[in-house]
């Protein structure tokens, strides 16, 4: 069964009614001499493993974030992917310093966003690096980017990418918008694109891994003359996001209630096409290689080719969910082409797939978009009245949406004549237990209910 989720908020006079907060942003800016800001990092190249599930210990090249902006002292954990990079909103500069500690010559460029002033590397008339490079074994160079467009990026190496990439040299880069003028995000989202707020956002990046070249690479057994002299048989044998396979035991990732705006940021740093679906459920295609698409495309999968990034906004209503998934708040997103769910074909699920997580804050098995009173277990989420309240958070008994002296004769009444609606804490009567709670409930409106 497919189910669709909420669609995009498109507002019609957003043209009209971001002239006016142009101009005032402006005149503001004018009047304070505010500058632009300029994000600034600090990376470090270097080797680092990664542990497969079936045991397989696989030789990898990665990022590291120097720990004390000092490139001139080997520290920072290099991990795959790397650091995400953010560009805050308001920023326009982004400088990278790049410290190289592999064996051999390394540099680093954005996709889609132009560096200032770098120069390819060229080698027999072939294009060896797009961007400057640092030397092996601790070379250093710095890029900068003075015009950073806002949006969902991959950094890479730029130097033989089909090699330096598939080994762990990638990481998101993010770059964020001034917020408003639709409407204002939750405490830690944000706008991604003109018109595209979102509350929560979720990177997620696909690679994966042939453990043959990793083996030819780490013993230095590739290129021209060697064991191994180019991609051609590339054979991959692990499916990764965020650098880690599927396995038993994995924990789902964590996506809030569900009924928040989740920007999802797909990256593909693999050699091959990835093709992400959420089980059941459609999003909304909001962005295409850090470009915001004309008009949102709702889709239940992803097309992802080589070095390809989409932003997609994904919202669910307690109307979207389908028994168990109300209860439990757990479905999946995986690569729909089943040779690519496995761990070097070990048994059972694995590979490209990940589980989400909808918050069920209370522990009633009731996820909080269809609970209709948070924060408190009400397993049986009982609403005498029907109006969305569940009773434990509902004294609210004459409905006027506040809990005051209006609503204590009705309690009174309720005490008296044993009536549904008083029983605050449904044991199926009303006694003094459901005094208490009134008085609990007492002078402030009734919920929260998600249901409302």
């Amino acid at each position: 069964m497919i189910i669709r989720a909420r669609e995009v908020e498109t507002v019609s006079n957003f043209l009209s009614k971001t002239v006016s907060l142009a101009l005032t942003s402006v005149l503001a800016l004018a009047f304070l001499g505010l500058e632009a800001n300029a994000a600034e990092y600090w990376l470090r190249a270097g080797t680092t493993t990664l542990t497969m599930p079936d045991g397989a210990v696989i030789d990898m090249w990665g990022y590291g974030e120097d720990a004390d902006q000092d490139l001139s002292t080997v520290d920072g954990i290099v991990t795959v992917p790397g650091p995400e990079i953010t560009v805050p909103a308001g920023d326009t500069t982004l400088t990278i310093h790049l410290r190289n500690d592999l064996p051999v010559a390394s540099s680093l460029m954005i996709t889609g966003q132009p560096a200032d002033g770098t120069t390819p590397t060229f080698e027999g008339g072939r294009v060896m690096s797009f961007s400057d490079e640092a030397a092996a074994n601790g070379g250093t160079v710095t890029y900068t980017w003075s015009n950073v467009r806002p949006g969902t990026f991959l950094y890479a190496s730029a130097t033989n990418p089909a090699v330096q990439v598939q080994m762990g040299l990638y990481g998101a880069m993010v770059g964020l918008l001034v917020d408003g003028p639709l409407c204002e995000p939750s405490p830690g989202g944000g706008t991604a694109y003109p018109g595209i707020i979102f509350d929560e956002d979720l990177t997620l990046l696909f690679s994966e891994i042939d453990p043959a070249l990793h083996a030819a690479v780490a013993a230095d057994d590739y290129g021209p003359g060697k064991g191994t002299t180019s991609t051609i048989d590339y054979n991959p044998k692990y499916f990764l996001i965020n650098g880690a396979p599927k396995e038993a035991g994995s924990n789902p990732v964590e996506i809030g209630t569900g009924g928040d705006r989740l920007l999802i940021r797909f990256l593909n740093a693999g050699l091959q096409t990835a093709i992400p679906v959420i089980q059941g459920f459609y999003m909304n295609i909001v962005a295409d290689d850090g470009y915001p698409t004309p008009y949102p495309a709702e889709q239940y999968s992803v097309m992802l080719t080589a070095g390809k990034t989409h932003d997609a906004i994904f919202s669910l209503e307690c109307s979207n969910l389908p028994e168990p998934m109300a209860s439990t708040g757990n479905f999946a997103l995986y690569d729909r082409r089943a040779h690519r769910l496995t761990n070097n074909d070990m048994p059972g699920d694995g590979g490209m797939m990940t589980e989400f997580a909808l918050l069920d804050q209370d522990g009633e098995s009731i996820v909080d978009i269809c609970d209709n009173c948070l924060g408190v277990a009400n397993a049986n989420q009982v609403d005498t009245d029907g109006d969305l309240y569940g009773n434990i958070c509902d004294a609210d008994l004459n409905n006027d949406q506040y809990v005051d002296f209006g609503d204590v004769g009705p309690m009174v009444r309720a005490f008296i004549w044993q009536e549904e609606n008083g029983d605050l804490n449904s044991d199926g009567s009303v006694n003094f237990g459901d005094i208490a709670r009134f008085l609990d409930l007492y002078d402030a409106p009734p919920g929260p209910s998600a249901l409302k």
